[in-house]
């Protein structure tokens, strides 16, 4: 099955898009020119290919970049065909083609087709998690917080991979120990703890007080979405919103 993830300029606009590749029969699901929306998007759904609609701003470059770098999928890109320059900008920059906006879908949905056809291999969907401003790319051992890579030692990747494919359900330090160490090592609970801590320097904006990664307290650690931080009024701030 064809699954196709149609990022849009404006929501309603990648919506009409996906329905009409929907009637041609190609699944689509919409979403917002937003990394952090269009990661998730990926981890919700099996998504075989990316079409990407651009404008000829320097946001749209990035945030091509950003989806090139977060996944190997390939990369549709529809936009507009007055320069040339554009074309070649964004098939230099990685992307399988690039169509016009006045491209009719059905011409979208037969390229779409001819692609998966001819790359098999090329549309498998990737395995990427995301908490907060976090990415992890399981299938190709990467992690972003916002559009920066973070570098982890393979010990510390595999225990963020194993949270990671557990997301939001917490892992005792038994599974931790042994998915990550091995079973000759299920007594060194102070491994998870120390590697835990390492983890937070690298991926919490305040290891000291950790949104991501959770303890668990007698039990193990979690990785998780964070809650958003609630800001405390004075008394003065407080009577002007209740007194409107």
């Amino acid at each position: 099955m064809i699954m196709v993830l149609v990022v849009g300029e404006r929501p309603e606009q990648a919506n009409a898009l996906a329905e009409s590749l929907g009637i041609l029969g190609i699944e689509a699901v919409a979403s917002a020119k937003d990394w952090k929306l269009a990661t998730r998007a990926l981890v919700a759904h099996r998504i075989s290919l990316i079409l990407i609609d651009v404008d000829r701003s320097e946001e749209s470059k990035t945030f091509f970049d950003t989806m090139r770098d977060l996944s190997a999928l390939p990369i549709l890109v529809r936009g507009p065909m007055s320069k040339t320059d554009l074309v070649i900008s964004y098939l230099e920059r990685g992307a399988i083609d690039y169509c016009g906006r006045t491209t009719p879908p059905i011409v979208l949905a037969a390229k779409i087709q001819s692609f998966v056809r001819s790359e098999p291999a090329a549309v498998a969907a990737d395995t990427i998690v995301c908490a907060g401003d976090l990415a992890i790319d399981l299938g190709h051992r990467r992690v972003l917080k916002g559009s920066t890579e973070i570098s982890l030692t393979p010990i510390e990747f595999r225990l963020l991979s194993v949270l990671a494919e557990n997301f939001g359900r917490p892992c005792t330090h038994k599974e931790l120990l042994e998915h990550v160490w091995g079973k000759d090592v299920t007594h060194c609970a102070h491994y998870v703890r120390l590697y835990i801590g390492y983890l937070r320097q690298k991926l919490e904006d305040n290891p000291a007080r950790p949104r991501l990664l959770i303890n668990e307290w007698g039990y193990g650690y979690r990785l998780t979405e964070p809650k958003p931080t609630r800001k405390k009024l004075s008394v003065r701030a407080a009577l002007r919103l209740v007194q409107g």
